[in-house]
């Protein structure tokens, strides 16, 4: 199971999934992406690598790539790349891939239903679009609510942004938490009735 812990300051919390469980690496790399960001947008930070050196990415149908973290620095200086989006495309990229590897698990409850919605909004450039007859049913995580009585573009969150408006950063983590909850009682429940 994940687990909440203290970190290296005792008043923080951090969180810690399980490497056993469905959503390790990709908030590991999440994580790693949040963290390593104020190296580009925050100035007061020294770079790592001095400005001729790059980061080397390789591929197997193209030739390999070269990042310049300066050259980041430079366009987050100039404006054209920013924290906030930075941060959001970041949870919309963890909200979707995420959805699409558990989904075999949705059990139609309020909160799968909760997660199903923000990874539609997700693939949508982090905007909520409903057609029609969505949402079709009770969405809800905490306190947390999409309204299934109000359909397609007469919801209130309809056009609207998913995270930076409706979700911050912490919201999906939690609710990921949630979500492997969910899975761990299935498959237990599973295992139960195998033997």
């Amino acid at each position: 199971m994940t687990n909440k812990t203290n970190s290296v300051e005792p008043s923080i919390e951090c969180i810690e999934f399980s490497k056993d469980l469905y959503f390790f690496n990709l908030i590991s790399c999440f994580s790693v992406s949040l963290c390593g960001s104020p190296v580009i947008f925050d100035k007061r930070i020294e770079m790592f690598l001095p400005p001729n050196q790059n980061l080397s990415f390789s591929g197997r149908f193209a030739p390999n790539k070269l990042m310049s973290p300066h050259s980041l620095r430079a366009r987050a200086d100039r404006g054209e790349i920013n924290s906030s989006d930075h941060l959001v495309s970041c949870c919309i990229m963890l909200a979707n891939t995420a959805y699409e590897s558990v989904k075999q698990f949705n059990d139609g409850s309020e909160v799968f239903e909760f997660f199903r919605h923000i990874r539609n909004a997700s693939s949508h450039l982090n905007t909520f679009q409903f057609i029609q007859k969505e949402p079709a049913n009770p969405a809800r995580w905490r306190n947390a609510v999409i309204d299934h009585h109000l359909k397609g573009e007469n919801n209130p969150l309809c056009g609207h942004r998913c995270f930076g408006n409706f979700l911050g950063v912490s919201d999906i983590l939690e609710l990921l938490i949630d979500i492997e909850q969910i899975i761990v009682k299935q498959l237990a429940s599973s295992k139960e009735m195998q033997t």
